[in-house]
C-alpha cells in the first residue's frame, strides 16, 4: 500500500489527519464472469458491516498472457453505480498490483479493498483514559488457530 506524505485529507467523506484505526486490505477473487456480482456483494456486506469502514477499492484483472491490470469501480460496467459510494483514497493502487497479483490465482480476477478498523477506536480511548494504548493489532488467519488447537 502507498504511503503518502503531509497532512490530513478527505477520505470516504470524512477530513482526518490519518486518525484511523487498523488497516487491512482483502483480496477477494472471483471466475471473471462472477465479478460484478462477487464486488458488488462483498462491498455492500463491508458497508453494512458493524466496525469497519471501506476506504478504498481496486479490481484486478487478469489478462490471457496472466498478465494483471488494475480497474477502477467506476471503469466497469455494473459497478459504476457503486463507486460513487466508495470515495477512492488512493492508497491502494496500480503500484500495489504485483503484490494483490502475486495472490491472485490464475484465470481468475480479484477485488482489493482497504478496510478501516474503527471499532477499536473506542478501546484505543478506553485505553487512553487509563494511560494505556492500544501497541500492535496482529492479524492471525484462522486456519493458524486450528492447526494450533488440533496440535499440527
Amino acid at each position: 500500500m502507498r504511503r503518502r506524505p503531509g497532512g490530513g485529507r478527505s477520505v470516504g467523506g470524512m477530513d482526518d489527519k490519518y486518525d484511523w484505526g487498523p488497516l487491512e486490505l482483502l483480496v477477494l477473487t472471483y471466475p471473471a464472469e462472477r465479478l460484478v456480482d462477487g464486488a458488488a456483494a462483498t462491498l455492500e456486506h463491508l458497508t453494512g458491516a458493524p466496525g469497519v469502514r471501506v476506504v478504498d477499492a481496486l479490481v484486478v484483472r487478469s489478462g490471457e498472457a496472466g498478465a494483471a491490470t488494475a480497474v477502477e469501480l467506476a471503469d466497469l460496467p455494473g459497478l459504476r453505480g457503486l463507486a460513487a459510494d466508495y470515495a477512492s483514497s488512493g492508497l491502494v493502487s496500480e503500484d500495489d498490483l504485483p503484490e494483490i497479483a502475486s495472490v491472485v490465482p490464475p484465470g481468475a480476477d480479484a477485488l482489493a479493498v482497504l478496510v478501516e478498523h474503527t471499532w477499536i477506536a473506542g478501546l484505543s480511548d478506553r485505553a487512553a483514559g487509563l494511560e494505556g494504548s492500544v501497541v500492535a493489532a496482529v492479524r492471525i488467519p484462522s486456519a493458524h488457530a486450528a492447526e494450533a488447537l488440533a496440535g499440527d
